[in-house]
């Protein structure tokens, strides 16, 4: 048999039918920057084979697509698949289409099928059906019939690892049976009975028993998926309690494979954020915090919002001969405020989630800045400019068309800056910054916007 696959998890490693606790520590900002300075001085950044895969995926997550490409090559072709399963599917899929045609090839080479599986999406076709050609009558079947589930059903991660036997077989005859597969791992033993199966036996469980003992004596009861199942829902059927590891699958009444608890945990890690949010981010608030706290917390920011919204009817009291004099512009102020408003809501959860993730520190700070700043130059002209359009051929007045073209472009590099550095700010001074950015956002977009649009409305069309 060949020896049990192992794959760190979460802060746990599986390793056949063991599970054992792991020391992670998670992507640190001592990493990063050690990271970045190594590639700004062009050293070697063979320190990071040192480091556990979880480590180097939470690194990945947290720096441009360069940096990126520069830690991916610095592993072992055989490690960047193992790292690919423990990124965000988009992430991955980001780093493999961004490789060089060479270092691509080189990766593809070192790739199983497990990882045909789980990446086929984004994996190029002619590779896919030249691998198919390569591999054995059995690998073809198992790899097509996972591909004809959808990415989020039990079926598509079945392994056919297992081995069915009746319960009133003895050990030393499935023993021999397992030998005589050699080739092929077994790393469940399914046991069953006329009305049906009965339990599981892990194959290092037979050691220990003589060859007369009878199999369903050993039989340990074992949830049973179907291959249908949604596997979202599964961690509400399956005990994480480190006594079993693999699970049969059935396509009707047969048994189409087992599913391993390692392949549960990485599918459902997007839905485990609490084994990975590190306890160092503050939040006063939780989903059922005590009614009268949560409200003395919330309206503290509400009495904040109301000062800072009388800011920005102040600004716009200081133009109000000009909006009595062009209308226009106060039918459209709502576009400007409205736009900035969007494009900083989007930019502040990008960093809310890099925090609690542990994604965002100093050290990348300013290279998300710099994202979210290009991002909304582009989004901000490129809109401004179809609004503009709009205005010009209602209001006929180009002139009016380029003041408002200006102010959205203005207002959305102004959201993205604030939507980026007001969260990692207020995290500094201990304040939760999911319960306070967007007051703090609102009104710098509220703000900026109005004295842009009506200070160029003052200049330009009085």
């Amino acid at each position: 048999m060949t020896e049990p696959e192992t794959q760190s998890v979460t802060g746990k490693t599986v390793t056949g039918n063991t599970v054992t606790e792991n020391t992670v520590t998670e992507n640190s900002p001592e990493l990063l920057a050690n990271v970045f300075q190594a590639i700004e001085t062009s050293e070697d950044l063979g320190f990071l084979r040192e480091r556990q895969d979880i480590e180097i995926a939470h690194l990945l997550e947290s720096v441009d697509v360069p940096r990126r490409l520069s830690v991916i090559t610095s592993l072992p072709a055989k490690q960047y698949w193992q790292v690919l399963n423990l990124l965000q599917y988009e992430t991955a899929k980001n780093i493999h289409t961004s490789l060089s045609e060479a270092l691509a090839t080189e990766r593809l080479a070192q790739i199983a099928e497990g990882d045909i599986i789980t990446f086929a999406d984004f994996l190029p076709a002619d590779f896919v059906e030249e691998f198919l050609l390569s591999q054995s009558a059995e690998t073809v079947a198992h790899i097509q019939q996972a591909l004809s589930y959808e990415d989020h059903k039990a079926g598509r991660y079945a392994e056919p690892a297992f081995l069915v036997a009746n319960a009133k077989n003895s050990v030393g005859r499935i023993r021999n049976e397992i030998l005589k597969r050699a080739e092929i791992p077994v790393r469940l033993v399914i046991v069953r009975d006329a009305a049906g199966i009965v339990g599981t036996v892990a194959p290092e469980k037979l050691l220990n028993h003589e060859n007369n003992v009878k199999l369903g004596s050993l039989a340990v009861s074992t949830p049973v998926l179907n291959d249908t199942q949604d596997i979202y829902e599964i961690s509400n059927q399956i005990p994480l309690d480190g006594n079993a590891h693999f699970f049969p699958v059935l396509c009707g009444e047969k048994v189409m494979g087992i599913m391993s608890l390692t392949t549960i945990a990485v599918t459902l890690r997007e839905l485990s954020l609490k084994t990975i949010v590190p306890e160092n981010v503050k939040s006063e608030e939780d989903l059922f915090t005590p009614l009268k706290v949560a409200t003395r917390l919330r309206g503290v920011w509400l009495v904040i919002n109301l000062m800072t919204a009388f800011a920005a009817s102040a600004i716009i009291g200081l133009f109000d001969n000009v909006v009595q004099q062009v209308v226009a512009l106060a039918v459209l102020m709502p576009v400007v405020a409205s736009m900035g408003g969007i494009a900083g809501s989007q930019t502040l959860a990008v960093s809310l989630r890099g925090i609690a993730l542990n994604h965002l520190h100093q050290s990348n700070l300013k290279l998300l800045v710099h994202k979210e700043l290009k991002i909304a130059a582009i989004n901000g002209f490129v809109m401004g400019g179809a609004i503009a359009a709009i205005v010009w051929y209602v209001f006929d007045s180009l002139a009016l068309g380029l003041i408002i073209c200006c102010a959205i472009g203005v207002n959305s590099l102004a959201a993205a800056l604030s939507g980026t550095l007001i969260p990692f700010t207020l995290k500094k001074f201990n304040i939760d910054p999911a319960v306070a950015g967007a007051v703090v956002l609102t009104t710098v977009t509220d703000v900026v916007g109005f004295l842009v649009f009506l200070g160029l409305g003052a200049l330009f069309l009085i």
